[in-house]
């Protein structure tokens, strides 16, 4: 069960990360209107999109085989956790509005982060391989 959900949960991360770098890369006009992201930097923005990319990569790492790379969870839980902690601060200092937009999202960013951090405490670390073959038992589905 706890690894349905957390697939669940690193698809739904996937899913925003990469969406947020889509725009960033090539829809940066359309970011203040779909998500209250002002614009002030296209370059930035396109770093960032990049470096969403590569974070999107991370969840499909995690999500083929979660239990080979629970030690990644850490970074996906990070990813969620400043999804909440950077827009918060940046509201506070009034560089972005408050909105639905910027605050309706950071329940759900809190709840991924609670999900993977569970899966990292949970999941046991794969078993050792298997003599000879080079591939693990959580390969094959058998139980370690």
């Amino acid at each position: 069960m706890l690894l349905k959900v957390l697939r669940i949960a690193l698809a739904i991360g996937f899913v925003v990360d990469f969406s947020v770098a889509v725009l960033a890369l090539f829809f940066q006009s359309a970011l203040g209107p779909l998500l209250d992201i002002p614009l002030k930097d296209p370059a930035a923005t396109t770093i960032a999109g990049g470096e969403f990319v590569v974070v999107s990569l991370l969840y499909i790492a995690i999500f083929r085989a979660p239990q080979r790379y629970r030690a990644l969870l850490w970074l996906v839980a990070l990813d969620q956790l400043f999804g909440v902690l950077l827009p918060a601060y940046e509201i506070a200092r009034g560089n972005v509005v408050a909105s639905w937009k910027t605050l309706g999202p950071m329940p759900g960013n809190a709840l991924l982060a609670a999900i993977y951090l569970y899966g990292l405490a949970k999941i046991q670390p794969p078993s050792p391989p298997l003599l000879g073959t080079g591939l693990l038992q959580a390969d094959l589905g058998e139980p370690p």
